[in-house]
């Protein structure tokens, strides 16, 4: 853990807290496609690791995170947000059209820890991070609990989206850390 996570409290955001985070999301997104004045960003106290999810009609759109708590919470939620919405190599940059149908999702990280026995992992609650001399991979809980996977499952695709082979878990050199990723959506609150 480092000195600014030690310093730091995990924030504790209110309903109104999440619903207000999710709906300037938006509107910031809507305010870069349309080249209008970004909104003023809530007042939001604490850092913590983010990873922003975006989902088009229950398909993934755009997935960026980090596990950094540098940074005050709001503008990292900015950072990933942005990011997610125009720099995920994965998809084109979103467009105004789709703005309509975007649900957000924000996933607060908490500080990573080692992970020493694929036992421990609880499907649901665990996200796990690879920290591999080949590469680095991270998936969050709910990916392990939408697909229905097991532990061993969940570490062999965490192997598997740093671009490793299945079983690179258990190759000297690497490390799985878990993490919990509380979660909130701009859905929870239609």
């Amino acid at each position: 853990m480092t000195e600014v996570q030690r310093e730091e409290k995990f924030p504790v955001l209110s309903t109104q807290d999440k619903k207000n985070i999710v709906d300037w999301c938006y509107e910031l997104l809507r305010a870069r496609l349309t080249g209008a004045k970004a909104p003023p960003a809530p007042l939001i106290e604490g850092r913590a690791g983010v990873f922003v999810t975006l989902k088009r009609k229950g398909k993934l759109r755009g997935c960026i995170g980090s596990f950094s708590w540098s940074e005050p919470l709001i503008k990292l939620i900015t950072s990933m947000t942005e990011s997610a919405a125009f720099q995920d190599y994965r998809f084109p940059q979103l467009t105004l059209p789709e703005l309509e149908d975007l649900d957000i999702t924000i996933s607060l990280l908490t500080p990573l820890e080692p992970l020493k026995d694929l036992n421990e992992l609880v499907i649901g609650r665990d996200g796990l991070f690879l920290n591999h001399p080949k590469g680095r991979g991270v998936l969050l809980p709910v990916v392990a609990e939408e697909q229905g996977w097991n532990a061993l499952q969940f570490a062999q695709h965490t192997c598997l989206k740093a671009g490793l082979g299945p079983q690179d878990y258990l190759d000297p050199g690497a490390e799985l850390l878990v993490f919990t990723a509380p979660h909130f959506s701009r859905s929870d609150f239609m």
